[in-house]
């Protein structure tokens, strides 16, 4: 019985107790702090001695000052996990 039959039957009287069923749920991140804190802090020279490109660096800051998600492509991503 799912939690809405379960809450109605237990609003009108029908069952005496009430047990909601939470379904596991599993979160995945692909970011992580050493990462963001890399991105947070790297300098116009090491933007340019890795190829990554101004503005890619730029919204990236920008999502993390605003507490977004930032999408760290596999060629940006390979570039700057040989700094950590």
């Amino acid at each position: 019985m799912d939690n809405l039959q379960q809450l109605s039957n237990f609003v009108v009287g029908k069952k005496k107790e009430i047990e909601f069923n939470i379904p596991a749920m599993k979160l995945h991140r692909n970011d992580n702090l050493k990462l963001k804190e890399k991105i947070s802090s790297m300098t116009n020279e090491e933007r340019k001695g890795f190829e990554i490109n101004k503005s890619t660096l730029w919204y990236m800051k920008k999502n993390l000052k605003e507490g977004k998600t930032i999408s760290v492509y596999d060629k940006v991503l390979s570039k700057i996990q040989t700094l950590q």
